[in-house]
This record gives structure tokens, C-alpha cells and sequence, in this order.
């Protein structure tokens, strides 16, 4: 295909119809092609022009001459044209007329002969006044031949003003009156499919589906932009950020194109927009040029004339890539003076933080006070709206600014806590770089903590606690407050619960700091939580536990809050305490400071999910870390601590809810379903939930990796089933494999531990696996008591597991009543926590009890479709981290609010609940950017996604979700 044909395929055809129309009706037809400069227009007329000489067209073509002072100047080169072409014509008397005679020059078209005629005038805003009136009065004869007119024009907001010209002196306007009666032909810019094509034709350059969109953003399709865009990259295959830094650099080919036929205070203004940016206001752009606003005014008209600027206000440009044209013209000092200019502009204005920032950061050094205070508000700003990278870009720039010690260090820790969510190094190597340099025993100690916080998280720590022991060494040569001594071993015996256990079983006893005299502040809540989790580690003393976790828990937003937080809801978590822990998750978000892009928002998002899991809310909890999941799983691979739990009780709820697959393929792309895992205490909930995974198809692995999880807490010196009720689930496997004096050993011990702790849920937890390995009437009176002892808990969801295997029991000794009351309530529970394949277990035993002429189970009152096929064994009975007695949940119930879309079709079954969410998404017409920044994801991850999704369904595109949603 010819360069002029891509992507202009409908507007030859309306051209080829000009042709056509003028031969059928043998009278003059006129079109006029518009668009903006290097649309393709001039390119477009030549193709026409080849295929009307095809079609036995006489063609005559002229460019515009923008002689004025000789009149029919055009007309005479389109009458010298025909002429020459035709021979008979030649020998004819008639002369070619030179002067202003318009009947003359209108019989002079050689249309005697019956011989079609085809006109082709570019960029008729050129052309001289004389002329259009001619074609215009052509164009209003009745000629005895066809003839068929065509001309081009820029038109770029003007509208026809643009070839308003007049004719001899009268105030008639040909020019528009011929744009009045033409047919127009307008052209937009290639469509982003048709880039790859002109790109290869025109530069030689390979572009893919993701740079071929980039390419449409930065030139609008046009095809003269995409030349000047892709001419440095002739030959190759550029990346997207390849192409975005050569639009960037503003060395481009045909700049001048665009430029030199600015006036000066018009080149002025339109360097005063570039430097503001899209959305720039008239008045604000006229004080940054310093033009006056009359005169600004008159410089925006000819910017729209020329193309330049979109015709609306505020001010704009075209395309983005004009923008960084003229930014490239401008000298660097000079492009930092104005943007300096912009910033204390927009600042005396009261523009936002995040405007004012952004000139700042593109001036460089300022040397004043309040520069620094507005990069910082524009970075927590930046924090909130979930847009990190550019929140770390305003605290880079805010370190060159003048600052005070405790100022630098403070900024320099936020920045760190931001490159540890996406680049752990560079945030290692920052703070490690400034605690060496400081010398201020006050900001040595925060540089130690933030830095052996940050290598914790990271799975580093052997490395934390080396910073931690040099930070002590270095203040132990310092006088003044000694309570930096206890904050140091705090954050080392935290640290060392994340570590290791050979780090952990090295370190001092933990009682040689926990008798330390209490403290106020904030290291006294550190040591008070300290306190809680130890006791739930000994098990021992509930009251005292959950005494000490309410007072560490923080007090306000602050460094630490989200950790302290995490420890002491986990710890109400464990002794029970689980509405107050979640009165506490809805707060953490305030209280923890924890925004998005920094892992303080990650742990509270996982505490809450942990809080919804142990209430039984599984919808809740998955719907809370899906978002979050590609950034599990990423950092989970490189052995993030946080990571690993988050991974694991998202793979757990989805094991649960029966999306097995999903949950097997957490742990496969996280690196989890490897061997061996770190020996260290993350460790041990990963394994449980991977034998609980794999249990249907590898029950000895899954009791394999029970055990293995039972000898690390062990080993940590943990017997509280609260932590991991590992015993009753090793307990309920053996059982299954008919070892049942094994099993019974597992499940006493744990029923001796948890009677220790004293929660319901232990202890209903503990008394459900010894009832696994009993028969008869006792394993009906164990399993009694355990419903009797889960009813009066929190953890709905072992409740309805419990009363499942007592229906069951029931139902196997004859007692049908009995056993259908256990039934439906297991069946309402099961599907108000979400717990699909535990809801079809149940229906598949009350199947077998319908022999008395019963009608299927109900739920709420409404009889339930017909079940799927009924599992041989009953799913597992997966529990948190001990919940406790509680009164119905505060919030509402997963199903009505955090349910994740129900699959409409059988096909969405085959779908993970990621790719249901996108696909959601995607139906409702969001674009892949739009979902990405939804889910807090990549894009290439919701592409990906995306593809897979396609290829389980069997369909190529969005265009056939509607039908995969509505069943069909």
C-alpha cells in the first residue's frame, strides 16, 4: 500500500465517489480536504490526482501561490496544464487569457470535447484571491464535460476564516463560499492501528501494539509528528521510554515547521504554556510571558491558526508532542527561570502543592525555605493519591534544598520508606549513606532504626541487627538520655522475631528486657507490646496479653505506628478479643499513617484482611488483598517477610472459597511452593496453608509440611494453638488415614494448650480434631461441645465446619431431624462466609437425607439451586489465629459488600478471581490504564491477565464480554 493510502482508506473512497459523482452527473462536483499541517493532506491530493488520470481524467494540479498581486495566477497554470495534455485543444485559436477577464477564463476549461476534467488545488488558503473566485464561479457552471474540483485546506479551529479572502476589492468571500458548497473531507489523525504500518513505510521503524499507543499520545496520529518523532529511531525497534525521552529531549526534525512564522510575543506565550503545562490559564500564561493580556490574546489566536494550540481555554496544546517542541527550544537557564517564575507564580495564587511542585522540581536548586515546605506537603499529597514514584521525585528535590539536620534526616526517612515499597536497595543504600555521615546522636538513632526497619522487611535480619549494634555502639561514646539503649534492644528483639531462628535463639532472653520498668511514650508502648506477644508465644496468661496489648497500642500517626499496630491487634486477634481488634483496623489507617506506596499501607491492609479471615469473612478478606497481590507476590519471591504472611492468607481464603487453582498458583509464582522454605517464623503459617492447598491432591505432603510447621514454632519456643492450630490439623490428616492413636496424641496436646489460653476458638478448634478420632456417641458429644464452644465465637466459618461433621455423625446414627437442623445452619454459614465447597458438602450429605420426602436445602427461606457434585472428603477446616467471643459483626456482611462478582456464566468459573475482577472492569469499558490503576497494579499485569482470561473463555476480545457475563 502506498505511504499516502494508510489509514486513509474511507477518505480515498469518498474521493474515488467525487470521480464517480462527476460523471454521472456530468456537472461540476467540488471537495475540500481539511486538516491540521503534515496531516497527509498535500500527500492525499497527489493520490487522488493518480487516480483520476487512471480513471481518463485530464488532471491539472497547482499549489497555492499566495501571489496576490497577479491575479489568476493560479487559474492560468491549471488552464497551461490542460492545454498542454490535450492536443486537439492545442491546435485550437483559443489563447490562454492573462488578464481579469473571469468569462474568459471559465471557457477556457477544455471541457468541449466531452473529455473529463479533474482540478487539484493545494492548501487553497495559499491561492489568490482572483483564482478562488474563478474556481468558485467554475464550480456554478454547467460545463458539457464532467469536471471534478478538489482542494485542501488547513483548518485547524479558524474555521473558514481561514480562506475568507475577497476577490477584486468586493467584500464577497469565495473562499468560504466554496467551502459552503464543497463536500468536506475531513482528516484526523492514523488510528493507532494504522501506526505500525506508516512507521514501518515512512522511518523504517518497528512499533508493537504499547508503542504504537504511545506514539498516538504524543502526536495525535499525525503523520509529520510521527516522522519527527521515530526519524532518530530509523532502523530500529524503540521502547516505549525511548520514545518518550526523545519527545522529551525536543531535538526534533521539522520544529521549525511549527515555529518559525511565530510573531515574538506569540513564540513567547507559546513557551509560557509549555512551561505551564496542560490546563494553563490566559492571565497566568500572559504575566509568564510577560505580555499584557490584550496582547496574549491576540498571540493565542495566532497559536490556533498556526495549529499550535487546541482552540479552547484554558490553554492547551495540540498534541504533547508540540509541547516538548517548544520546550526543546528553549534554552536550559531559561527554562529554569521560567519554571521558577511559574512556581512562585502558582504559589501566589494559592495553586495546589503538587503544581507548585512541579516547577520546582524542574528549576533545580531554589535555596529558600518555602520551596522545601511545598515539595514536602506535594509528597504526603502525592502519598495519599496513591502516586508514590512522584511523591519520592518532590523529597529528592526537597534534599537539595537548605536543611536543618533533624529536617534532612526526617525527609530522608520518608523517602526511604517510600523506595523500600519499589526499590528495597536504593533505600538501604540512602539511609546507610546518611547514618554514616551524621554525627547528631539523635538523628544516628533514627538513621539505625529506619534503616534496620527497612532490612527486616526485607528479610535481612542479620543485617538489622549488625546497624542496630552499631548504632549502640557508636551512642554508648555520647552522653544525655539512655532511653535510646532500650529503643535499641526493642527494635532488636522485634527484629529478631522476623529473623532466623538461629538469629532468634542467639539473642539475649527475651525476660532480661521484659522486666524493664515500664516506660510512657513510645517506647514504653513498644515494650508493652513486646510483653503481649510473648505472652501469647508462653500461652499462658490471656488477661495479661491482652492487658498489655491495649497498652501498646499507638496513639496517633507516627514512625512505628503500623508495626506497633500489627502487633498488638494480632495479639486481641489471638486472645480472642477480635471486635476490638477490628474497632482498631478501622481506625489503622489514621492511626498507623499508613498511606499507599509505603509498606506501613500494605501491613494494615493485611491485619485487616487476618481480621476478616478470623471473623470468617471471606469475600472481605479477598477483595482486601487482591489489589495487593502482584506486589505479594513480587516481594515474597525475594523473601519479604510481610510478604510471605500476606501471600499465605490470601492463598488460604482463596483455598477456602474453592479457588484452588488460584490459590496454588500464589504459591507457585511467590516461590512458596518450593523447598526448603526460610527457617524463621513467617514461615510456619506458609507451610500450614500449603499443606491445606495441597491436601487433596498430596495429603502426605500437606501432613509433611504440618509437621514441618510444627517443629519450627516449637523450635520459637511457640505451643499456642492460637498462633497456628497446627496439631488439629496434622490431627484430622491422620485421622483420615486411620492412625488414629497418632491423631488422638496431636489433638490432646492441643486441647491441653488451648484450655491453657482459654479462647472458644481454641479450645472448639482442639475438641473438633480429638472428635475426628473418636466414633459414635463420643466423637457426636465431642462434636457438640465444640459447636456448643465455636457458637459463642467470632470464627463463623469453624462453626459451620463443625456443624457440617455433626450433621454428618448425626445423620450416620439414624438421627434425621437432628442432623438437618445441624445442616442447614452449616449450609447458611458456609455461604454467608463465602465457603463454596464446604456449602457443597453439605448439600450433598442433606441429598442422602432425602428419603423421607424433605425438599432440597434451604437458605433464608429461598430453595437453592441444584448442588454441584459432592467432594468424597469434607474441605478443611482451616481456622485463624484464635478469634473470640464476639456479638454479630459490626460491619456488613461480605456478601452484600465485599462479595467478588458471581460468575454469570459456567465459563468465569474456569477464571481466577483477578482475572474476574479485570474482566468486570473491562466489561464496564474501563481501559487497561484505568484497571491498572484501580487494582494498584501494572498494566502489562492486567494485559497479562487479560490474555489469559481470553484464552479460558474462548473469546478475542472485549467485544465479547457482554456475552460471556449475560450467560451466553
Amino acid at each position: 500500500m502506498a505511504l499516502g493510502e494508510i489509514g486513509r482508506r474511507s477518505e480515498k473512497a469518498r474521493l474515488r465517489a467525487v470521480l464517480e459523482q462527476s460523471r454521472r452527473d456530468r456537472g461540476p462536483v467540488v471537495a475540500v480536504v481539511r486538516g491540521e499541517p503534515g496531516s497527509g493532506k498535500s500527500t492525499l491530493l497527489d493520490a487522488f490526482g493518480v487516480e483520476a488520470s487512471a480513471a481518463g481524467f485530464r488532471v491539472a494540479m497547482v499549489r497555492g501561490t499566495g501571489a496576490e498581486d497577479r491575479p489568476y495566477s493560479a487559474a492560468n497554470r491549471l488552464i497551461t496544464q490542460l492545454q498542454a495534455d490535450d492536443a486537439k485543444f492545442a491546435e485550437a485559436p483559443h489563447r490562454t487569457p492573462g488578464g481579469d477577464d473571469l468569462g474568459e477564463l471559465v471557457a477556457a476549461v477544455p471541457t468541449e470535447w466531452d473529455a473529463p476534467v479533474a482540478l487539484c488545488v493545494d492548501d487553497m488558503t495559499q491561492l489568490d484571491s482572483w483564482s478562488l473566485r474563478w474556481l468558485l464561479d467554475l464550480s456554478r457552471a454547467l460545463p458539457p464535460a464532467p469536471l471534478a474540483i478538489v482542494l485542501t485546506v488547513r483548518i485547524c479551529g479558524a474555521g473558514a476564516e481561514a480562506v475568507s479572502g475577497t476577490a477584486n476589492g468586493t467584500s464577497d468571500k469565495p473562499g468560504t463560499a466554496l467551502l459552503a458548497a464543497a463536500e468536506l473531507i475531513d482528516l484526523p489523525g492514523l488510528r493507532t492501528n494504522d501506526l505500525p504500518e506508516a512507521a514501518a513505510e515512512r522511518c523504517r521503524v518497528r512499533l508493537d501494539t504499547g508503542t504504537a499507543a504511545v506514539c498516538g499520545h504524543l502526536t495525535g496520529g499525525n503523520p509529520a509528528l510521527l516522522h519527527a518523532l521515530l526519524a532518530p529511531h530509523a532502523g530500529s525497534a524503540p521502547t516505549a521510554d525511548a520514545l518518550r525521552t526523545t519527545a522529551a529531549s525536543g531535538a526534533l526534525a521539522g520544529a521549525d515547521r511549527w515555529l518559525a512564522p511565530l510573531s515574538t510575543s506569540a513564540l513567547a506565550l507559546a513557551r509560557a504554556v509549555a512551561v505551564l503545562g496542560a490546563g494553563a490559564e490566559v492571565v497566568e500564561s500572559a504575566e509568564l510571558a510577560g505580555l499584557t493580556v490584550e496582547e496574549a490574546l491576540g498571540s493565542v489566536d495566532q497559536l490556533v491558526g498556526a495549529c499550535l494550540l487546541a482552540n479552547r481555554t484554558p490553554l492547551a496544546f495540540r498534541h504533547p508532542l508540540l509541547e516538548t517542541m517548544v520546550l526543546g527550544r528553549i534554552a536550559a537557564g531559561t527554562r529554569a527561570a521560567l519554571h521558577l517564575r511559574a512556581a512562585a507564580l502558582l504559589r501566589d495564587r494559592q495553586a495546589a502543592a503538587t503544581t507548585v511542585a512541579h516547577h520546582l522540581i524542574a528549576a533545580g536548586l531554589v535555596g529558600q525555605e518555602w520551596a522545601m515546605r511545598c515539595l514536602w506537603r506535594a509528597a504526603r499529597q502525592l502519598e495519599q493519591e496513591g502516586r508514590p514514584q512522584e511523591a519520592a521525585r518532590c523529597l529528592r528535590a526537597a534534599l537539595r534544598e537548605p536543611l536543618r539536620p533533624h529536617e534532612k534526616s526526617a525527609v530522608r526517612r520518608e523517602l526511604a520508606e517510600l523506595d523500600a515499597f519499589v526499590d528495597p536497595e536504593r533505600a538501604v543504600r540512602l539511609l546507610d549513606a546518611a547514618r554514616c555521615e551524621s554525627h547528631d546522636p539523635g538523628v544516628v538513632l533514627e538513621y539505625a532504626l529506619a534503616l534496620a526497619a527497612v532490612l527486616a522487611e526485607c528479610g535481612r535480619a542479620e543485617d538489622a541487627v549488625t546497624v542496630l549494634d552499631d548504632a549502640a555502639a557508636r551512642l554508648g561514646r555520647t552522653s544525655g538520655d539512655g532511653s535510646w539503649q532500650l529503643r535499641l534492644r526493642l527494635h532488636k528483639a522485634f527484629t529478631f522475631r522476623r529473623g532466623p531462628l538461629w538469629l532468634a535463639q542467639a539473642a539475649d532472653p527475651p525476660g532480661n528486657l521484659t522486666r524493664q520498668t515500664p516506660h510512657r511514650g513510645n517506647v514504653g508502648r513498644e515494650l508493652a507490646a513486646l510483653r503481649a506477644v510473648q505472652e501469647v508465644d508462653a500461652g499462658g496468661d490471656r488477661g495479661a496479653a491482652v492487658r498489655h496489648a491495649r497498652q501498646g497500642l499507638p496513639r496517633g500517626p507516627g514512625r512505628g505506628s503500623a508495626t506497633l499496630l500489627w502487633h498488638t491487634v494480632g495479639v486481641l486477634v489471638a486472645a480472642g478479643e477480635v471486635a476490638e481488634a477490628w474497632t482498631h483496623c478501622g481506625r489503622g489507617r489514621q492511626v498507623a499513617g499508613a498511606r499507599p506506596g509505603r509498606w506501613d499501607h500494605i501491613k494494615v491492609e493485611l491485619l485487616r484482611a487476618k481480621v476478616l479471615r478470623a471473623r470468617g469473612d471471606l469475600h472481605a478478606a479477598d477483595a482486601t488483598l487482591t489489589p495487593l497481590a502482584d506486589h505479594l507476590i513480587a516481594f515474597a519471591a525475594t523473601g519479604h517477610p510481610s510478604a510471605v504472611t500476606g501471600v499465605a492468607v490470601l492463598a488460604e481464603v482463596r483455598g477456602l472459597k474453592g479457588v484452588t487453582d488460584s490459590a496454588r498458583s500464589l504459591f507457585a509464582e511467590s516461590g512458596l511452593d518450593r523447598d526448603p522454605l526460610p527457617w524463621r517464623r513467617d514461615s510456619a503459617h506458609a507451610l500450614a496453608v500449603r499443606a491445606a492447598v495441597h491436601e487433596s491432591d498430596d495429603p502426605a505432603r500437606a501432613l509433611e509440611d504440618l509437621l514441618a510447621a510444627g517443629r519450627l514454632l516449637e523450635e520459637a519456643g511457640v505451643r499456642n494453638p492460637a498462633v497456628l492450630p497446627w496439631r488439629s490439623r496434622a490431627a484430622r490428616l491422620l485421622a483420615a488415614r486411620d492412625e488414629r492413636k497418632e491423631a488422638a496424641e496431636l489433638a490432646g496436646a492441643e486441647l491441653d494448650d488451648a484450655r491453657r489460653w482459654g479462647t472458644p476458638e481454641s479450645i472448639g478448634t482442639a475438641l473438633h480434631a480429638v472428635a475426628l478420632t473418636e466414633t459414635g456417641e463420643r466423637r457426636i458429644d465431642l462434636l457438640t461441645d465444640a459447636a456448643g464452644l465455636l457458637a459463642r465465637s467470632s470464627d463463623r466459618l469453624h462453626h459451620a465446619f463443625v456443624q457440617a461433621d455433626l450433621g454428618a455423625g448425626l445423620a450416620e446414627l439414624g438421627r434425621g431431624e437432628a442432623a438437618r437442623a445441624e445442616l442447614l445452619s452449616a449450609y447458611r454459614l458456609a455461604r454467608a462466609c463465602g465457603a463454596e465447597p464446604l456449602a457443597r458438602h453439605v448439600q450433598g450429605v442433606w441429598r442422602s437425607l432425602r428419603g423421607t420426602g424433605r425438599g432440597p436445602l434451604e437458605l433464608s427461606g429461598t430453595p437453592t439451586a441444584t448442588a454441584a457434585p459432592t467432594p468424597t472428603t469434607a474441605p478443611t477446616p482451616t481456622t485463624a489465629p484464635g478469634p473470640g467471643s464476639v456479638a454479630e459483626p459490626s460491619v456488613p456482611p461480605a456478601s452484600a459488600v465485599h462479595a467478588a462478582p458471581q460468575p454469570a456464566s459456567p465459563l468465569l468459573d474456569r477464571l481466577t478471581p483477578q482475572e474476574r475482577k479485570i474482566l468486570h472492569l473491562a466489561k464496564d469499558g474501563h481501559s487497561n490504564r484505568d484497571i491498572a490503576g484501580r487494582l494498584f497494579v501494572a498494566v502489562r499485569t492486567v494485559e497479562f491477565h487479560l490474555s489469559g482470561a481470553y484464552r479460558k473463555l474462548g473469546i478475542t476480545g472485549r467485544r465479547q464480554l457482554a456475552q460471556v457475563f449475560s450467560g451466553g
